[in-house]
């Protein structure tokens, strides 16, 4: 069992680029490492350079898991360098800086030898404690130190994943990134002003035409469920925009957002009484259909964490994002929709 479970792990780590990886090593981090917590990113400001860190201890990581290692040396350089002076402004208030860890998925190839200089370059001009390449292999090794329910548990059972779960996480790919879920802060946020980009709103719809023409396996009727729930209060936030009288493309071509061109026409006191109307109806229509993706893609991700990935987007919910705080007294608040508001 404990070799299967290791080849489980392996084929995890191969697949696992971007976000995936950070998820995989936060939950291994967070069953076996005493005092680490996770960053979630925030809207613009997203993590701040820290991805995990044992507060007390002061000691950071920063995840990087490109599709090519080898062939992004120096952008993966870059990155831990302007990471690192993130990291250092924003955290070094809170806990000192002393030990960094700059994890890679390296799917087990070993990771280039200007990585390392350029680590331990960083820890003599900082003076750190400590600094180091933190490497696939060196994940595995932590994850086997813990008990077998909880391994089976962060990388699935030890039968090898069904031609099932390929299909699954291979959709899961493509809704993290069509529907620019990475970004959901701000995308939410236009969303309160009234708008959307146009190349958000294009992603969204290809999304569900995606969905449209699969076949899905049938095997887990839970998350099948959510995902059909899921393109459909996408498809009607898509219409939302580009099937009504109250909606409009900018002159750009870069926008949609609500049409208030009608308000430069004269018009009767009644016709314009009405129109203001249906521009208000629009709007509350809009902030339901909002909340109802919102709670969609929070039944989506609960399944996700279920059946696919336990530690998918940090295992933090999806929020409607109103930073201007238009629904709570001009107070930045975020909304958690406990349910659908259907008409």
């Amino acid at each position: 069992m404990l070799a299967t479970q290791r080849t489980r792990f392996k084929l995890l780590v191969h697949e696992a680029d971007g976000q995936r990886y950070e998820d995989l090593f936060v939950n291994i981090m967070s069953y076996s490492e005493p005092g680490f917590k996770a960053v979630k990113p925030h809207g613009n400001l997203g993590d701040r350079g820290n991805d995990g860190w044992v507060s007390g201890d002061g000691r950071y990581y920063q995840c990087y898991a490109p599709e090519d290692l080898p062939g992004n040396t120096e952008k993966a350089i870059d990155k831990m360098k302007q990471d690192f002076a993130k990291l250092k402004e924003y955290w070094e208030e809170i806990s000192p800086v002393k030990e960094f860890f700059y994890v890679l998925n390296d799917k087990f190839n070993g990771a280039p030898a200007h990585i390392y200089k350029a680590v331990e370059a960083l820890k003599k001009d900082h003076g750190l404690t400590h600094a180091e390449v933190y490497v696939a292999s060196q994940l595995e090794a932590k994850l086997f130190t813990l008990s077998n329910d909880v391994i089976e548990y962060l990388v699935g059972s030890a039968d090898i994943r069904s031609a099932a779960d390929d299909i699954y996480s291979s959709l899961l790919d493509q809704a993290t990134g069509m529907m620019h879920l990475l970004d959901w802060m701000h995308t939410s946020d236009n969303l309160i002003a009234g708008g959307i980009e146009k190349y958000v709103l294009d992603d969204f719809s290809a999304f569900t035409s995606l969905v449209f023409r699969m076949d899905l396996p049938g095997t887990d009727l839970p998350l099948e469920s959510s995902i059909s729930e899921l393109v459909m209060r996408v498809d009607e936030l898509v219409e939302h925009f580009t099937d009504s009288d109250h909606a409009m493309l900018t002159a750009n071509h870069t926008w949609w957002c609500q049409d208030k061109t009608w308000k430069k026409i004269w018009r009767s006191p009644s016709v314009y009484q009405q129109m203001s109307d249906a521009s208000d109806a629009w709007s509350s229509d809009l902030f339901r259909l909002h909340c109802n993706m919102v709670h969609a893609l929070n039944l989506f991700s609960a399944e996700v964490r279920r059946r696919l990935l336990p530690g998918y987007m940090s295992g933090q919910k999806f929020v409607v994002n109103d930073s201007f705080g238009i629904y709570n007294q001009l107070q930045g608040c975020h909304i958690l929709p406990e349910s659908f508001r259907d008409v």
